[in-house]
């Protein structure tokens, strides 16, 4: 559901508006004074929010966010599968459409991999711009803010995955399977991690690397993806296969 995100230092009651903040709920949202809608801070604790003037709110707690969306659109209010998308840096503005992609969808955590065929790294700007990215997705989503970490490289990023790895490539390898196949036992709320190669995938020391720490490669059923494309098609399709045992 779509809330106005609190910035970090948010207190009950009297909540100073930012010129970025007043500028999105006056002239995107095109709110008035004495308008009441729903707001969340870091610690996904949801306020009834009244625009008291042109430069504030106050904040009053609530436990039915619902009443005071800030659009009518339907919401869900159930738990996400627990996923980390571990995806390698892209050349371009590629990660910065991944990451928004990916914190509307849910995941839990990002992180950003420098594998043997990425040819390009990141600066502390780019960083910074995917943070301000994924509090905008957050704003516009409803969704958790998910943790982003990095960038790591390949062996690195192994040791901070979770649970069942997944490992997407693009040759034969001995054990592949499909995404249906490698999830099929695990229940909605398993923790899971799946790793996206850079153009041209991972290197095969890579990926031997990864199966010797207990990754299942997985080659997807369809169509050649492009990296960015990859990362969202399996997010979702996760979510699809595992959410579903919810049901």
């Amino acid at each position: 559901m779509r809330v106005f995100l609190l910035r970090n230092d948010a207190e009950r009651g009297v909540y100073k508006l930012s010129q970025k903040e007043k500028n999105y709920l006056f002239r995107v949202l095109r709110l008035n004074v004495n308008d009441i809608f729903t707001a969340k801070d870091k610690d996904d604790r949801y306020y009834k929010a009244f625009l008291f003037d042109e430069d504030s709110i106050t904040l009053e707690e609530t436990d039915n966010p619902e009443e005071t969306l800030l659009d009518g659109l339907s919401s869900y209010t159930g738990p996400f599968t627990p996923i980390t998308a571990f995806i390698s840096v892209l050349k371009g503005k590629k990660n910065e459409m991944e990451i928004r992609a990916l914190t509307e969808m849910g995941v839990k955590r990002i992180v950003l991999m420098e594998t043997e065929f990425v040819q390009t790294s990141l600066s502390d700007h780019q960083m910074e711009r995917f943070s301000l990215i994924i509090r905008e997705a957050v704003q516009q989503s409803g969704s958790k803010e998910p943790e982003l970490i990095g960038p790591v490289d390949f062996s690195a990023a192994l040791g901070l995955a979770e649970g069942r790895i997944l490992i997407l490539h693009q040759s034969e390898i001995t054990g592949t399977r499909t995404l249906k196949e490698a999830v099929n036992d695990l229940s909605s709320s398993s923790p899971i991690s799946f790793m996206i190669g850079p153009e041209g995938g991972f290197s095969e020391k890579e990926c031997e690397l990864a199966t010797a720490k207990g990754a299942m490669p997985i080659l997807l059923c369809t169509n050649i993806l492009r990296s960015e494309t990859a990362a969202l098609y399996t997010a979702s399709a996760l979510q699809v296969l595992l959410q579903d045992k919810n049901s």
